[in-house]
């Protein structure tokens, strides 16, 4: 059932976050955020080299994979940006808000998707969702930004230290202060720059999806390493992913890239629309494996916001039975 594809690759962008989140703290988040890179040109490249290479390159593949990278590059960079300025609520909350509806959009006005009952209350309780679970209470937290969908991490377990050190010291990126103004506006642009890199990775042509997928990854690691370059210094990150914590960042990083997969799969077959609302709910997953593994007992708010990504899964599923 192609609906499972949005179900799973909402549990991989999620259990890839989780991960990152466990070594954030100790490494920080600009090298969690390039050392990701790794793991998903290594699993773009390993798709692509799974079946004879083209004799010819899909043109719109690489288009389409490019303007994903920038869209996500852009997205990151956006939120950065925002977080240093605006309330957490206000960046993640508006930005990831727009990452959910503007996919939709663009598939229900542009893209030709039939426009339902159905449809629309499932992009509306998603980003009710979304809104229940990023505005919860949180303790301090490090503030992670990573491709393809921003999250920001509250506690959670330090990789071991003797791995890491050496590693700089996780930079301060959460504002904790009152909004600044235009800051609501860089929000938007980190979740439109978001959806541009969703929308972007739906378009890939099928037969040549590969080949988009290893141009999304290496124009991304290509413009984070230049963005590491620029600003080599004490608290720049290594270059080369090490230890434990350069182990688990690589392993998201190949998780965030499966689920690009996935969501091209569900988009391609049960549409945009859908699958962006599904695959939005993702920041359920870190919740739950914090409640599963660390026995954290989320707030009401959070326990409603699980509950609203239960029923946009159910709705989904339905939808796609009809």
């Amino acid at each position: 059932m192609t609906i499972l594809c949005a179900v799973l690759a909402a549990a991989m962008f999620g259990a890839g976050h989780y991960m990152s989140g466990t070594v954030s703290r100790r490494v920080g988040p600009a090298t969690v955020a390039y050392w990701t890179q790794f793991g998903v040109v290594a699993v773009a490249a390993v798709l692509l080299l799974a079946r004879p290479l083209p004799e010819q390159w899909s043109i719109p593949a690489l288009a389409w994979g490019t303007v994903a990278a920038i869209g996500g590059v852009a997205g990151s960079l956006f939120l950065y940006k925002a977080l240093s300025k605006a309330t957490f609520t206000l960046a993640v909350g508006a930005s990831t808000v727009t990452t959910t509806v503007t996919p939709a959009i663009v598939a229900l006005l542009f893209l030709g998707e039939q426009i339902t009952v159905l449809r629309i209350v499932l992009i509306l309780l998603a980003v009710l969702t979304v809104w229940l679970l990023v505005s919860q209470r949180r303790s301090k937290g490090v503030a992670v930004v990573t491709s393809p969908l921003p999250v920001i991490t509250s506690q959670m377990p330090v990789v071991s230290a003797e791995d890491d050190a050496d590693s700089p010291a996780p930079e301060p990126v959460e504002h904790t202060g009152p909004s600044s103004p235009g800051a609501g506006l860089l929000a938007l642009g980190a979740g439109l720059g978001y959806a541009t890199e969703l929308v972007g990775v739906a378009q890939i042509p099928q037969e040549d999806f590969a080949q988009g997928l290893l141009a999304w990854a290496v124009v991304s690691f290509l413009v984070m390493l230049v963005m590491i370059l620029l600003r080599r210094g004490p608290q720049a990150p290594r270059l080369l992913p090490q230890g434990g914590a350069g182990a688990l960042v690589i392993l998201a990083g190949g998780f965030s890239a499966f689920g690009m997969l996935l969501f091209h799969i569900s988009a391609a077959g049960v549409g945009l629309a859908t699958t962006s609302a599904i695959v939005a709910v993702y920041p359920a997953v870190p919740i739950l494996l914090a409640v599963l593994i660390l026995r954290e007992r989320p707030s009401p708010r959070g326990w409603a916001g699980l509950a609203c990504a239960g029923l946009v899964v159910a709705l989904g599923a339905y939808g796609t039975s009809l």
